[in-house]
């Protein structure tokens, strides 16, 4: 009889959104919406820029200039401190603000906070990544993003612990694995790499999706998307997969 084991989501296996969502508990966020890759957080602060805080940002460098092509309909922050400099790429370093609906002389000065998550293997956890939104254009490069995000939050004694972390961070922080008792945590597909071993053979018998169970790639029987397996399910599914490959191959070889 072949025997099985069973993947429940939640449980003994994990999706991304499950991950992204321990990650900012651990730290106190809250979770908005999961992508296949990155999550963002629900806003954490929103700061209307007035003169006060104006001049606490051109400390940072971070400072109105003109926009005369647009008619003083726009409101321009932008980033002067240095860049990284992309071959064939301006730097994304600036926010738009327009104008107040139904008002011709005011704009519309927010900038809200929240917080990137991404999976990132090499450093065995989530990453956080500082954000600034404002209300029409906004920064798309990390620094100018980290460098509005540090001013607002440096200017605001009663931000949010997390936002004063990520602050005084150097850019992101890092939501180990172990740190949300999920030690030794792997793709299900980098464990079948891993049992096949370099054999092709059997990596092939791993795509078509009717040898294993549980399959290894997100494609087959995975409605969830791709699954992430605690460590101590690992050898059960190693076992499930040696056994299957057996029962495969006896049926030509006996």
């Amino acid at each position: 009889m072949k025997e099985s084991i069973v993947l429940t989501v939640g449980e003994n296996a994990l999706t991304q959104l499950d991950l992204f969502r321990k990650a900012a508990d651990h730290v106190g966020l809250k979770l908005h919406k999961g992508r296949q890759e990155e999550a963002f957080s629900e806003p954490i602060r929103e700061y209307v820029l007035d003169m006060e805080i104006l001049a606490a940002l051109e400390k940072y460098n971070i400072r109105r200039e003109d926009r005369p092509d647009c008619r003083n309909e726009i409101f321009t922050l932008v980033d002067r401190n240095p860049h990284v400099e992309v071959p064939g790429w301006s730097p994304s370093n600036y926010w738009n603000f327009p104008l107040l609906e139904g008002d011709k002389r005011s704009f519309d000065l927010r900038i809200t906070l929240y917080v990137d998550l991404s999976i990132n293997r090499e450093k065995r956890g989530i990453v956080l990544i500082p954000r600034a939104l404002g209300s029409a254009v906004s920064a798309v490069d990390r620094l100018p993003n980290f460098r509005m995000f540090k001013a607002l939050v440096e200017y605001d004694d009663d931000a949010p612990e997390i936002a004063k972390r990520l602050a005084a961070s150097d850019g992101t922080i890092v939501v180990t694995w172990t740190k949300i008792g999920l030690g030794g945590i792997r793709r299900l597909t980098d464990l079948f790499t891993e049992y096949a071993s370099d054999n092709e053979a059997v990596a092939k018998l791993g795509m078509n999706g009717d040898i294993f169970d549980p399959a290894p790639y997100p494609h087959h029987k995975q409605p969830s998307g791709e699954l992430f397996i605690p460590e101590p399910v690992q050898p059960k599914i190693f076992d499930l997969w040696r056994m299957q490959l057996d029962e495969y191959l006896s049926r030509f070889f006996t």
